[in-house]
């Protein structure tokens, strides 16, 4: 298993994931408009406070995500700028580091 420090795709991530604290506190709303009906309050405020604490983990995730798609694009063009700039630059110009020089 290898670790990669930034994600394998060139696109942002898509913005669903923002759902999920949503959907959790909606649902969690309606259980608990449902407790004279059927019981689930309990339930419904235990699932309407998990939406409210995963907003904070949802974002962070996402904005860290969000962060590191945006830097691995930056390092791309600079890189394919960089090689632009290099392209009349010859190999022969380049030292090479592993080459010893004789002294006299």
């Amino acid at each position: 298993m290898t670790i990669r420090s930034f994600p394998k795709t060139r696109n942002e991530p898509r913005k669903r994931i923002l759902l999920i604290p949503v959907v959790l506190i909606l649902g969690g709303y309606v259980l608990t408009l449902l407790h004279p009906v059927l019981g689930t309050g309990f339930i419904g405020i235990l699932l309407a406070l998990t939406g409210v604490l995963s907003v904070f983990l949802v974002g962070m995730v996402f904005a860290d995500i969000w962060v590191s798609a945006r830097r691995t694009r930056q390092m791309i063009e600079r890189r394919q700028r960089e090689l632009a700039d290099d392209s009349d630059v010859s190999d022969e110009d380049i030292p090479d580091p592993f080459q010893d020089e004789m002294g006299d």
